[in-house]
């Protein structure tokens, strides 16, 4: 039986098309993304890691090989004890020893990046291992040690407290120091919010009470010295009322004194005036035990 040509093409077609559309979905399956915010590293069974970074994009990953990606952009890795927050869903805080040698769990979230020319680096480092792996294991490991170590530097109110801030920025400073020799940048590292055990909230209570009553004891101090100046200067303000209401009255009893002298004499008076001049210049005589003006000079 012959086939007709038509019939020979479409066989053709059918035996050709169906390897090449098995081979473009074979394809397909092999394109792996790169996201934005993160590079990728290919590591193959037989050569190893590329040296390759890829930038994000589409890219075909062959078989035997395993495309690890890593991010730019600012990751937090929060490490908390609250089990529904945090990459991991569980109890992930950090404990840390004080110096007064109290063991307490903190909150503590890191901002953290691989920038593209330490992916290599990090892939050395850390293996051909996913960098949530690298966050929940290695960099806590960091995080852990290096909390113990800036923590020891102070008590743990001082580090719930007034502290805290200027322990985070030490901390910062030690993660640099041990991670980036990895790879791994860290932005900043701050110490959040702690998880007292019972005998700390004891303590954190006695504390609060004992300074409660300091303060009330301090403004009851200050009450009573406010009201001792005003003792004072209402007692000054009374002695120099005293002391004007006393002048007034002496300066009152003076002139009703002059003024009874006054009418004394108009009743004494005579009508006639005074031979003598306020001026000076008269001659006056001694005669018989009295003053004599002479009639010229009056």
């Amino acid at each position: 039986m012959r086939l007709r040509p038509s019939t020979k093409l479409k066989l053709f077609g059918i035996l050709v098309g169906i390897p090449l559309a098995l081979i473009g979905l074979w394809m397909l399956s092999m394109i792996r993304w790169i996201a934005a915010g993160e590079v990728g590293v290919i590591y193959s069974a037989s050569q190893g890691l590329q040296n390759t970074v890829h930038p994000p994009r589409a890219i075909i990953v062959w078989p035997f090989e395993q495309l690890y990606t890593y991010p730019t952009k600012i990751q937090n890795a929060v490490y908390t004890q609250d089990q529904n927050a945090g990459e991991i869903k569980a109890a992930d805080g950090i404990l840390i020893t004080t110096s007064d040698n109290a063991n307490t769990t903190f909150d503590i979230s890191v901002l953290y990046r691989v920038l593209p020319e330490n992916v290599p680096l990090v892939f050395r480092t850390y293996g051909a291992i996913p960098i949530e792996d690298i966050q929940s294991q290695h960099i806590r490991r960091a995080v852990r040690d290096g909390a113990s170590a800036i923590g020891s530097k102070y008590d743990v109110f001082q580090l719930m407290g007034e502290k805290r801030v200027e322990a985070s920025e030490a901390l910062t400073e030690e993660l640099r120091g041990r991670l980036s020799s990895k790879g791994i940048t860290v932005e900043r590292a701050m110490i959040l919010g702690a998880h007292p055990s019972a005998d700390l909230l004891q303590k954190i209570n006695s504390r609060v009470n004992s300074y409660t009553a300091l303060q009330i004891s301090q403004l009851q101090n200050q009450i009573a010295e406010i009201n001792r100046q005003i003792s004072v200067v209402d007692a000054e303000a009374t002695q120099k009322a005293n002391a004007l209401a006393a002048a007034g009255t002496q300066d009152r009893s003076i002139s009703f004194l002059n003024l009874d002298l006054m009418e004394q004499a108009i009743e004494k008076w005579n009508g006639e005036l005074s031979p003598l001049r306020s001026d000076g210049k008269q001659t006056i005589v001694l005669s018989d035990g009295r003053l004599v003006v002479p009639q010229e000079q009056r």
